[in-house]
């Protein structure tokens, strides 16, 4: 914030006087946060249950080939993951039980719902006699890999995505892989280097996915393989370690307010160039990095905004904040769930309520349909666990420190006239 000079009678003086900042602290709740977290869980479930691309209506196909690209959303998760992961980090060097506080913490959050679904898909449901549960009991001798957090190179390994529920495991297992290391990497280096080895990572990211490129790699492996996706964990590091610098994040404004804009533009203008193309290796070079860039500048943007503005009202408040705020315990459920409504319930193939409704030949009053009884479906699961299970382990996170929150401004100081 820029000094105000007094040009006021002699009779004035100028005294400084603290302002009253209303940014929110870094490693405190952050309620913007909370929205981004919504954003990106809605576009992932977006993505899933938008099943009317094979239809004839060419407004159908159109609708598929648009919400097809919310695969982006894990992107953003990542992004988040990265700035928050490193922010706390870097805030608990030097205190007492940097590792145990972490680690422990993270366990808490992320193990008890983790392992009851591996548990239930593994154990459990294979054992139910039922057709449609049938296909979730591909993976025998591979069981390992999704128990320790390594499905993403069992499902590179193969080439496919081979469970129905446990598919989306790839990425928690890439930021699972990424908190075993990063602790360390943060603890031995200085802020500085640790944004020099932010950049590295993602030249290394995007210099991996261009390489694979060249023997005509099938695209799940750039999409699954943690050196290929550390572009945007480092980017959301980045953002991080460069708030916490002597000007703090509002050296960051202009730059992001640039970057996040062009990135929209150039993700767009792939989807033009190559409509059916988001899961060919044009995307897999290049995509991942521009949507990396892009995602940590909103971010950025987003968490300096101030508390009354409206970005901050939007993704602080309301639907996409309670989204946020369940957004695990969706990630892991929607995959099944929207089977069970489309295979069930109402699907365009039909169900207890029938087929869906169409047009003039257009499915999508059906689709609109099966996203609300979908996610409300989802979004109820969700609750569920929230409050009947995970909250009782979050609890325990009382134990174990959090590091003291950060500022993302310096302090400022208004120069202002008083009369003496």
């Amino acid at each position: 914030m820029t000094d105000l000079a007094t040009k006021s009678s002699p009779s004035v003086r100028a005294a400084p006087i603290a302002s009253k900042s209303v940014e929110p602290a870094l490693g405190s709740h952050i309620p913007a946060l909370d929205g981004i977290r919504g954003l990106a869980i809605l576009s992932v479930v977006i993505h899933h249950m938008t099943i009317i691309g094979n239809g004839p209506a060419a407004i159908d196909r159109f609708i598929y080939s648009v919400f097809h690209v919310g695969w982006i959303g894990v992107d953003l998760f990542f992004v988040l993951s990265g700035f928050l992961i490193t922010g706390i980090l870097y805030d608990a060097k030097g205190e007492d039980g940097y590792f145990r506080n972490f680690y422990a913490r993270r366990t808490l959050r992320i193990f008890p719902l983790y392992y009851a679904v591996v548990f239930f898909s593994l154990v459990i449901l294979p054992h139910i006699p039922n057709s449609k549960t049938a296909r979730f009991a591909r993976i025998e001798g591979s069981e390992i890999w999704y128990w320790t957090y390594l499905s993403n190179y069992s499902i590179a390994y193969v080439n496919e995505f081979r469970h129905g529920i446990l598919d989306v495991s790839w990425s928690l297992a890439i930021e699972e892989q990424f908190y075993l290391v990063w602790p360390a990497v943060v603890l031995l280096l200085d802020r500085k280097t640790l944004m020099k080895v932010c950049g590295v990572l993602m030249i290394v990211a995007l210099g991996t996915r261009l390489y694979l490129a060249q023997g005509n790699v099938f695209w799940i492996r750039c999409y699954v393989l943690t050196p290929c996706r550390m572009d945007a964990l480092a980017a959301g590091a980045f953002v991080a370690l460069a708030a916490r610098g002597p000007r703090g994040a509002r050296a960051l404004i202009r730059p992001a307010s640039i970057l996040a804009p062009i990135a929209a533009i150039g993700i767009i203008a792939m989807k033009i160039i190559w409509p059916a193309d988001c899961e060919s290796m044009i995307w897999e070079r290049y995509s991942y990095t521009i949507s990396a860039v892009g995602f940590a500048s909103f971010l950025l943007l987003a968490v300096t905004r101030p508390a009354n503005s409206p970005v901050s009202r939007v993704l602080g408040r309301g639907i996409l904040a309670t989204l946020g705020k369940y957004s695990y315990a969706m990630y892991l459920f929607h995959l099944p769930l929207r089977a069970f409504v489309r295979d069930i319930i109402y699907g365009p193939d039909g169900g207890r309520l029938g087929a869906f409704a169409t047009f003039h030949g257009s499915q999508i009053p059906g689709q609109i349909l099966y996203y609300a009884i979908s996610l409300t479906i989802t979004f109820i699961a969700a609750w569920l666990s929230w409050n009947l299970y995970e909250k009782h382990f979050l609890r325990l996170k009382r134990w174990f420190h959090s590091p003291k929150p950060r500022r993302i401004f310096e302090p400022a100081t208004i120069i202002a006239p008083t009369i003496p």
